[in-house]
């Protein structure tokens, strides 16, 4: 992105409004060890700011109902839903959030913020949520949410 100077014009598309959203209906008995939506799917389009880069924030609140954990991660696609090409695989590694295992059945909340690069100025794109267990027992997810916020 170019220098901004003092009396310059600042263009409303060089920092399009942030974006968010949230859902908190349940996802109980997660067996899945693949990344899934969940039901219903949460997620946002967003324009891509002048510099091409946003910080995405994701979080969760989830319990485990055995020693098992909960990852949670964005996936991104250009375009407004997710049949168009993915930018960004979800993974709890790089980008996604996780619980801790634990038995004690009580939620856990987490979220996590990450510089995204290498977007397109002026493009329309879709995230949303993805979540898997780690291991073979189930796990419940309480809430999703996801902030999207354009950066210079």
């Amino acid at each position: 992105m170019p220098d901004t100077f003092a009396g310059a014009r600042v263009k409303p598309a060089d920092f399009p409004p942030a974006r968010s959203v949230f859902d908190n209906t349940a996802n109980n008995n997660i067996t899945s060890t693949t990344y899934v939506a969940g039901s219903p799917e949460v997620g946002v389009t967003f324009v891509a700011p002048t510099s091409g880069r946003v910080l995405l924030t994701v979080g969760f609140a989830a319990k485990d109902s055995a020693s098992n954990r909960v990852h949670l991660a964005p996936q991104i696609f250009l375009g407004t839903s997710n049949a168009g090409t993915q930018f960004l695989a979800p993974d709890v590694v790089g980008r996604g959030v996780g619980s801790v295992g634990n038995t004690s059945n009580v939620n856990q909340h987490r979220s996590r913020t990450s510089l995204i690069t290498g977007l397109t100025a002026g493009s329309t794109y879709y995230v949303r949520t993805m979540h898997k267990v780690s291991g073979g027992s189930t796990a419940d997810l309480e809430v999703r949410d996801i902030v999207v916020e354009p950066v210079s």
